[in-house]
Parts: C-alpha cells; sequence; structure tokens
C-alpha cells in the first residue's frame, strides 16, 4: 500500500506501530508487518508492508458478492467489522475514518485497515476529510473544533451496518456536497431495505443519532449483533426443520454453554412433556439440582417439535436474566444416545397448579397478590422485550424458594417473528378466544393479558368461580383481562399499576423486578 501525502503515511505508521507495543491483535485488524522506502528520483515513497487481502476493498467485495451473501453472511461481516473497532475502543483508540474502502476482506472476513485519522482518544480536532460524507459524524457539521472520539465512529458504524444491508454505497443517487451535509444534519437517514431484521435496522437507527450521547457503545453493538446473529441463526439455517444442526452450530460458536453429561448425576424422571422427557439430576460442578428437557430420537421425531425445543433455546438466549424466569443453564448431549439436553433451573415448589391444589387452604390474600404480581412482573420482562409468551397457564408457571418463575418458551416468539409450532402445548382453557374462533388470529401482546386473567382467577379461587373473599377491584381486573375484544385489554404495565393501587407490590418481598439491561439494547430485539 503506498500512501500520499507524506504527513498522512507517518500518521499511519505511528498508529500501526503502537498497536504491537500495547499487545493490540486481532483477527479483524489488518496485520502491519513494517516500513519500506521507495526511492524515485528525488520523491521519497514511505511505503506500508501489510497483511494481503484477497477479496479488496469491502465496497468493492458487496459489489461482486453482494446477490450471493444470506444474511448470516452479513451478519458475521457486521459482527466481524464491529469487533475490531470494539478492540481499538477498549485500547482508547478511535478510527474516526471509517468507510467501505478503509475495510478489506480477505477470505470472507473483515480485515480493519487505514488508520490515517486515527490518534489516541481526544487528541485530534475537526481535522477530518469530508470526501466519504455520508459516514462522518454530522455533529461535526454543526460544530466548530468538533472532537471525534468512539462515537463518531458507531456513527460510521451505523452507517456500514446499512451499507453491508443493502449492498449499495450510502445516498449513491446524491451528489457528496454541502446540500447533503445540511441535510444529514437536519435528519436525513437512509431508507431501511425490505427484508432487513428489524432488530438490526433499530440498532443502526440507534447507531445514526445525532447526538453522540444517544448512540450505543460499541460493546453493546457488539452484543446486540451477537443476539441477532443467533436468532438468524435458527430462522436462516433451519428451513426444513434443520435443529439439530442449530444445535451443533450454537455449540461451535460457543453462543450456548455446554454441560458435560458425566456432570448430571442421580438423574430422576419428573414428567414428560411435548418434547420428551423432562428430568431432575445433580449438577455436579454446583451441586445444585437441575431440570432437563431430553430431546427424545432426534432423527425422527417431528419437525416442529425440534423447531419448538431449538426456539426455547433461542428466546432464552436473547432474554436478560430475571429473578422471574427459569434460568437456562445451557446445553447437554447423552453420549450413549446421541439425544439433546436442554439445562435449566430446578424449582422446589412444583408447577403453579399442583402448588394450589395443596396450599390453598393455607394461603392469605397476600400470598394470593403476592403470586399475581409476580407473574405480571415477569410478563411484563417479556413484553419489555417484545416476547409475546404463547402459553401461559399454571403449568407453565413455577415456584421456587416461595417465589414465581415463568417457563417453557416453546411456542413463544418476537412480535415480529412469523408463527411456530403450536401443536398441542397450549392450554385451551387459557387460550386467547379469538384464536379460537379463527386460526388466523394474530397472537398479539393482548393474548397474553387474557391468559393472566385467567390465572388471576385460578389464584384467587383455587377451583371455584368468584369466591366471596375476592376484592372488588381484583374481581373487576382480572375481568377486564378476560375482554373479547383484544383492544379493550389493559397492558401488563396497567395490570401492574392497578396492583399497585391496592397495594399489591409495595414490600419488599413483591418488589418489582427491574430491567437492568440498557435501555438501547432493549430496543434492538423488537
Amino acid at each position: 500500500m503506498t500512501f500520499s501525502p507524506y504527513y498522512r503515511s507517518i500518521m499511519m505508521m505511528q498508529l500501526f506501530a503502537k498497536l504491537p507495543e500495547r499487545d493490540i491483535v486481532h483477527e479483524n485488524i489488518s496485520h502491519f508487518y513494517g516500513i519500506t522506502k521507495k526511492e524515485n528520483g528525488t520523491l521519497n515513497q514511505m511505503i506500508l508492508v501489510m497483511e494481503y487481502a484477497d477479496s479488496g476493498t469491502l465496497d468493492s467485495y458487496l459489489n461482486e458478492h453482494f446477490n450471493e451473501l444470506k444474511w448470516n453472511d452479513k451478519f458475521q461481516l457486521a459482527i466481524q467489522l464491529a469487533s475490531a473497532i470494539l478492540c481499538l475502543h477498549e485500547n482508547d483508540i478511535s478510527h474516526n475514518n471509517m468507510h467501505a474502502n478503509n475495510i478489506l476482506v480477505h477470505r470472507k472476513s473483515v480485515k480493519l485497515t487505514n488508520f490515517g485519522l486515527s490518534k489516541e482518544l481526544g487528541s485530534i480536532g475537526a481535522e477530518q476529510i469530508f470526501e466519504m460524507l455520508p459516514y462522518i459524524d454530522p455533529k461535526s457539521f454543526d460544530l466548530d473544533n468538533y472532537k471525534f472520539g468512539k462515537k463518531s465512529d458507531v456513527y460510521s458504524i451505523g452507517m456500514l451496518l446499512w451499507q453491508i444491508s443493502s449492498g449499495c454505497s450510502p445516498f449513491c443517487t446524491q451528489k457528496y456536497n454541502g446540500t447533503l451535509a445540511f441535510a444529514i444534519l437536519n435528519g436525513q437517514r437512509e431508507t431501511i431495505v425490505k427484508n432487513t431484521p428489524i432488530g438490526y435496522s433499530n440498532l443502526y437507527n440507534e447507531c445514526w443519532k445525532l447526538e453522540p450521547d444517544e448512540r450505543p457503545d460499541m460493546q453493546q453493538v457488539v452484543s446486540v449483533l451477537t443476539k441477532l446473529k443467533s436468532s438468524n441463526n435458527f430462522q436462516e439455517n433451519n428451513p426444513n426443520g434443520n435443529a439439530i444442526e442449530w444445535i451443533k452450530n450454537a455449540l461451535n460458536n460457543k453462543e450456548v454453554k455446554f454441560i458435560p453429561f458425566n456432570e448430571l448425576m442421580s438423574s430422576k424422571l419428573l414428567s414428560r412433556g411435548g418434547f420428551g422427557f423432562i428430568m431432575t439430576a445433580t449438577w455436579t460442578r454446583t451441586g445444585n439440582p437441575v431440570v432437563y428437557k431430553r430431546l427424545t430420537y432426534p432423527n425422527s421425531v417431528k419437525v416442529d417439535i425440534l423447531n419448538a425445543f431449538i426456539n426455547e433455546l433461542k428466546i432464552h438466549l436473547q432474554l436478560d436474566y430475571s429473578d422471574r424466569i427459569i434460568r437456562c443453564f445451557g446445553i447437554s448431549q447423552d453420549i450413549t444416545t446421541g439425544e439433546y439436553l436442554h439445562i435449566m433451573q430446578y424449582a422446589d415448589g412444583g408447577d403453579l397448579q399442583h402448588y394450589l391444589e395443596n396450599n390453598f387452604n393455607r394461603l392469605t390474600w397476600e400470598d394470593k397478590e403476592r403470586l399475581a404480581f409476580q407473574i405480571a412482573d415477569g410478563l411484563n420482562h417479556l413484553h419489555n422485550k417484545n416476547v409475546l409468551y404463547g402459553d401461559l397457564h399454571s403449568k407453565n408457571i413455577v415456584i421456587h424458594e416461595n417465589n414465581v418463575k415463568i417457563m417453557d418458551f416453546g411456542i413463544s416468539k418476537f412480535q415480529n417473528q412469523s408463527s411456530i409450532y403450536i401443536g398441542n402445548f397450549g392450554n385451551i382453557a387459557y387460550l386467547e378466544p379469538n384464536r379460537i374462533l379463527d386460526s388466523k388470529f394474530i397472537y398479539t401482546k393482548s393474548s397474553d393479558i387474557y391468559s393472566f386473567g385467567i390465572l388471576m382467577w385460578e389464584i384467587s379461587s383455587g377451583f371455584p368461580p368468584f369466591k366471596d373473599s375476592i376484592t372488588k377491584e381484583y374481581e373487576e381486573l382480572y375481568k377486564n383481562c378476560w375482554n373479547i375484544k383484544p383492544e379493550q385489554r389493559p397492558t401488563i404495565n396497567k395490570v401492574l399499576e392497578e396492583f399497585a393501587k391496592m397495594g399489591f407490590g409495595i414490600n419488599d418481598k413483591n418488589k418489582l423486578i427491574e430491567d437492568n439491561s440498557q435501555t438501547t439494547s432493549s430496543l434492538y430485539l423488537l
């Protein structure tokens, strides 16, 4: 690579030289071998000797190969690019010159290069080049002496994510001039390409925000892209229900933890479910009991059941930790049968249905309030992540240490996700009545609210309907949840507000589990 003018080559050499000095090595950052000099009469040229890239720049790679790329390939490029920038940011270096001609591709892998304007963070001013206008932090168009930094790179990443999704240079039909700069400063952005996963477009829209402080950091960008790729693996790699292959890929890519089968001791049959056998065992690594679902005879089991098994794993992988949700510890494999096991947290109180049957006469009204509140709190956590539960009933809710936990996401889905396997998993007594009347009825969050209303009644009654001890406000609320018109049912947030008016959730035992995830990241899963 030969660079001109001379000062720009010196800047690049200085930056590249610092990478090995500070142990900054990354597979997606082009390796710098050294410097040589070419003498041409009175002109001396400094030449950087760098790693070769067989596919040229990202811009040319997309132009030549875009029609061959599946979404999984696009996610891979995006993650590699974001990971390389994250590596720089973790070492207080910002690139500040990112565009599709400063990124190389070698054997389908990104190689970040051309650090001509990179500097130690905070040491540069507004001396930026404008030949690649769409990638430049628009805040610099409005402020003199604007200091580019990490969040400037995040803006550039957002534009590159769009380019990876479209195959086109941003604003390719417009001239790169002051008029375009003014339009971008005033909010003009590229149009979302058809069939782009909504989580991906939400992410680059967050990166595009004008105010740098409102943009995510690179750790969040990498985290969200990784989760989105995991979800896309399920959808793209399984057009024919190839769920077993998905499990293998997830384990190879370390998207899910592998638990050696020999760490599961003293296994006992708990029940038989739609996926196969449900067992309890002791996990020797922790000494604690766990539950696992055994996917029986994976080569002959129905494709839709395989997909439901994988769907549950996918939901768990994309949910942040909540004390109201049963934890997924990982996957194991029976070394003798080859069957896969989904390892989950054990609940010492069994399911809610049996808990009510065995303990109802001992439950105070305060106990019932606590149960209803905690279910609503767990459902609120799911709805905040745009997860439609789809199968809410008292056997899918368990009690652990006298607290509620929601489990079994086999038919759950994200709000934008197409329908997945329903089979016989749904319990008709809790099912959205419009779905019973019309199989094409689209399941929504309000459908979960209907199921929750049934649970409120079940908790209050134990079995007989409308027991006298029920408060009028509680009865009115669950009847509202039962409304035949979905749009007239309360949201789960409204349910929690009504509970607060009744005095639910005001002590430590009922305290609302807050969502500790970053606001930006929660938007990307929509």
